[in-house]
């Protein structure tokens, strides 16, 4: 079973309890600092950042600089890199038709 470790936002304790809901999501109150909040999923969050890796990897940044601006590890950094150069085989096979038509 896979448990994740919840911190507060402000403070970084892990002394949380469950305080309410808020639109159906649980709130969690630290008793540490008293600050109350609704924590997000992070696969949202995650997407949104390799979105974001994926359109500087368009841009032809390098994957150090990526790093420092997203802060996504290099490593999965480099494997979107290896992903995204894959070429299609669609692509591959509609460029010699392409070609042959023109000449």
């Amino acid at each position: 079973m896979i448990q994740t470790t919840l911190r507060c936002a402000k403070c970084g304790s892990a002394a949380l309890r469950k305080n309410g809901t808020s639109e159906g999501k649980a709130k969690y109150l630290c008793t540490a600092c008293r600050h109350q909040a609704v924590f997000a999923p992070a696969a949202p969050r995650k997407a949104a950042q390799y979105a974001q890796v994926e359109k500087l990897l368009l841009e032809r940044v390098s994957q150090r600089a990526i790093v420092r601006l997203t802060g996504v590890a290099r490593m999965t950094v480099a494997k979107l890199a290896k992903k995204s150069a894959d070429p299609s085989p669609e692509l591959s096979v509609a460029a010699p038709a392409e070609r042959a038509g023109t000449g």
